[in-house]
C-alpha cells in the first residue's frame, strides 16, 4: 500500500508561498481572494470558477493567472499550469518582485513533475542568482539533482540549505527522506546523525523523537515523543510518529488507541490513513476500509489521494474486486497520471 507521510509536504510548501506575494495595488481582489481560499482548501475546480469570475470583473490579471496556475497544479495539470504561470510572468515589469520568485518556484516544480529536469534547474539557478541565501531553492534544486542521479551536486545543495537553516531539524529529515527514496539511505542517515550531534543539548523532545524515528531507533523515538506529549505537544505530527513507533515495537493496539483518541477530537486525513494502514498490517481489512473511508470525508485533506488508493487496495484484500474496480475507475478520473494505479486497473479488469 502507498504511504509516505513526509511526501505530503510539497504542495503544503507551495501554499506557504501562495500567501507571500500581496497585490501591491489598490484594485479589487474579491474573487481572487475567494479563489486563493479555495486553493488553500484544496477545492481546485471551485478556485478556477472564482478566478474566471475575477477575469470577468477586471481584477488583477497577474494574480488571476498565478492562481489559475496553482489550481491547475492541484489538479495535476502541470502543462496547463505552466501556461498560466508564464502568462503571469508576462504581466510583470523588468525588475523582479516577490511574486516573480514564487511563480518561478511553481514553474520549477511543474518542470520537475513533468520530468523536464534541466528546465527545472534553470528556474532554481535564476532564483539563486538573485537570492543566494534562499534555503528552499537550494533544497529543491538538490531534489532535482538527485533525480538526475547527480549525488555530489545534490549533496552540495543540501549542505548549503542546512548551513543557512542549521536549527531546522525537519530539513535534515527531508534531506534524509529524499536520499533514502533514491536509494542513498546510508548517506542520508549521515544528515540525521549530524542533526543529533549539533542540537543534542538544546533540542526539544519532539525533535529528538522524530530524529530517532527516522534513524530507526523506535524505543528512543517512543520515549522522547511520549515526553513531548507529556509536555503538552499533542499535535498531529507527534501522534503520527508516536503511533508508528508503537507499531514498530509490536504494540499496534496501543497505536490504534492513540489514533482513535486523536480523530475523536480533531478528524485528520493523515491520522485516518495511518490508522487504516495499521489495521491492514494486522490483516483487519474491514476496519482498514472504514478508516480510509472516514479519512476521505475529512475536508481540506491533503492525504486524499493516498486514502483513496489505500481504500481500493483494502477492498482488493477483501476480494471485493467489483467494488475495487469501480473505485479505481473513479480514482483514475481524478489522478490520471498514476502509473501504478493504471497497472492495477488492468489487473482488476481481469478479475
Amino acid at each position: 500500500m502507498k504511504v509516505s507521510i513526509h511526501k505530503i509536504h510539497l504542495f503544503a510548501l507551495l501554499l506557504v508561498f501562495c500567501m507571500m506575494a500581496g497585490c501591491g495595488e489598490n484594485q479589487s481582489t474579491e474573487n481572487i481572494d475567494k479563489g486563493m481560499q479555495s486553493v488553500e482548501e484544496l477545492q481546485f475546480e471551485d478556485a478556477m470558477t472564482h478566478f474566471q469570475a475575477a477575469k470577468e470583473a477586471g481584477e488583477n490579471e497577474r494574480l488571476i493567472y498565478r492562481g489559475m496556475g496553482l489550481a491547475s497544479m492541484g489538479m495535476i495539470e502541470y502543462e496547463e499550469a505552466l501556461v498560466y504561470f508564464q502568462a503571469a510572468l508576462d504581466q510583470g515589469d523588468v525588475i523582479p518582485e516577490d511574486i516573480d520568485y514564487d511563480i518561478n518556484y511553481y514553474m520549477a516544480v511543474c518542470y520537475y513533475k513533468t520530468n523536464r529536469l534541466d528546465e527545472a534547474l534553470e528556474r532554481y539557478n535564476a532564483i539563486l542568482e538573485l537570492r543566494p541565501k534562499d534555503t528552499d531553492a537550494y533544497f529543491q534544486r538538490g531534489l532535482v539533482e538527485l533525480e538526475k542521479d547527480s549525488l555530489t551536486a545534490a549533496k552540495l545543495d543540501f549542505d548549503k540549505a542546512i548551513s543557512l537553516d542549521s536549527k531546522n531539524y525537519g530539513l535534515y529529515i527531508d534531506v534524509y527522506s529524499a536520499m533514502s527514496d533514491k536509494g542513498y539511505e546510508e548517506q542520508g542517515k549521515e544528515y540525521l546523525n549530524i542533526a543529533m550531534e549539533k542540537g543534542e543539548k538544546n533540542m526539544s523532545s519532539y525533535d529528538k523523537g522524530r530524529l530517532f524515528f527516522y534513524m530507526g531507533d523506535y524505543t528512543n523515538a517512543r520515549n522522547f515523543l511520549e515526553q513531548a506529549r507529556s509536555d503538552g505537544n499533542r499535535s498531529e505530527e507527534v501522534i503520527l510518529l508516536l503511533g508508528q513507533s508503537y507499531e514498530h515495537l509490536s504494540d499496534s493496539n496501543y497505536a490504534l488507541t492513540l489514533y482513535s483518541d486523536y480523530v475523536a477530537q480533531a478528524p485528520s486525513g493523515a491520522i485516518y490513513n495511518q490508522m487504516g494502514l495499521c489495521y491492514a498490517g494486522m490483516k483487519d481489512y474491514i476496519n482498514a476500509v472504514t478508516a480510509f473511508e472516514a479519512g476521505m470525508e475529512v475536508q481540506d485533506n491533503a492525504c486524499r489521494q493516498q486514502l483513496f488508493f489505500n481504500r481500493i487496495v483494502a477492498n482488493e484484500k477483501l476480494a471485493r474486486f467489483g467494488e475495487a474496480k469501480k473505485l479505481m475507475g473513479d480514482y483514475l478520473k481524478e489522478y490520471p497520471d498514476d502509473e501504478a494505479a493504471l497497472r492495477e486497473y488492468e489487473f482488476l479488469k481481469t478479475r
